[in-house]
C-alpha cells in the first residue's frame, strides 16, 4: 500500500473505533455544550459582552474542549492493548497522520457547530464571515496537529488528562494570540470596512504555524512512537 493509502485506512480504523464507543465524541460535544450553557447561563442579566471577549471565550472552548477529547486517539490504544499491533502494522508517520487526520475533522465539525452558537448567544455578528472562517480552518488544523503530538506523549503516564493541557498550552500559545487577534479582526475590531487586511497578518502566523506543527509532528513522531 502507498504511504497515502495507508493513512486513509488508519483514519478509517479511527472513525469506525469512534463510532462504536463515542467517547470522544461525546467528551468534545458535552464539553463545548457545558461551556456555551455556562455562557448562556452568565447572559441572564442582560449584560452582552464585546466582540473582543467574544473572541478570546471562543478560543477557551475550543482549546479545552480539543485537551478534553482528541487525546483519547492514543490513549485508547494503550487501554485496549493495540498499542504495539499498531506499531508492527503501520509506519509510524502514517499512525500520526491518520489520527491527525480524524482529530482534525472532528474538531473542525464541533468549530462548525460551537462558534455560531456562541456568537448567536452573545450578540456579535462577523463584519468578515470568510476571514472567520479561514482563522477558524488554519487555527483548527494547528490545534489538531499539536493537539494529536502531545497525547501520543502523555498516552503512557498516570496523569495523562491534566497532563495534556498542561505540555500543550505552552506550545499553542502562539497559535492562541493569533487566533483571537484573527477573530477579533473577523469580528469588526479595528476593522470597519470588514475587508482582509487587518486579519491577513494573523492569518499567515496561523497558516505558518500550522504547517510548522504537521511538518515537526511527521519529524519527530517515530521516536515518540517507538521509544
Amino acid at each position: 500500500m502507498s504511504w497515502a493509502a495507508e493513512a486513509g485506512a488508519v483514519f478509517a480504523r479511527e472513525w469506525k473505533a469512534e463510532w462504536r464507543t463515542r467517547v470522544a465524541l461525546a467528551s468534545v460535544v458535552l464539553f463545548a455544550l457545558s461551556s456555551l450553557t455556562l455562557i448562556a447561563l452568565s447572559l441572564r442579566g442582560g449584560v452582552s459582552p464585546g466582540p473582543e471577549v467574544a473572541a478570546a471565550l471562543l478560543w477557551i472552548v475550543l482549546f479545552f474542549t480539543a485537551t478534553s477529547g482528541l487525546g483519547r486517539t492514543f490513549v485508547q490504544e494503550e487501554e485496549r492493548g493495540t498499542a504495539l499491533a499498531l506499531r508492527l502494522a503501520a509506519r509510524s508517520t502514517v499512525v500520526w497522520a491518520g489520527k491527525f487526520a480524524a482529530n482534525a475533522l472532528l474538531l473542525l465539525g464541533l468549530t462548525g457547530l460551537a462558534a455560531p452558537l456562541l456568537l448567536g448567544m452573545l450578540g456579535v455578528r462577523a463584519a468578515n464571515p470568510g476571514l472567520l472562517f479561514c482563522v477558524l480552518v488554519l487555527g483548527g488544523l494547528g490545534l489538531a496537529a499539536v493537539t494529536t503530538f502531545t497525547a501520543a506523549l502523555v498516552a503512557q503516564t498516570s496523569s495523562r488528562s491534566g497532563l495534556l493541557a498542561v505540555l500543550a498550552f505552552p506550545i499553542l500559545v502562539p497559535l492562541l494570540l493569533a487566533g483571537v487577534h484573527g477573530v477579533k479582526a473577523a469580528l469588526g475590531v479595528g476593522n470597519v470596512s470588514g475587508g482582509w487586511a487587518p486579519g491577513m497578518g494573523d492569518l499567515q502566523v496561523l497558516g505558518a504555524y500550522a504547517v510548522i506543527a504537521v511538518t515537526a509532528s511527521l519529524l519527530l513522531f517515530d521516536w515518540v512512537w517507538n521509544d
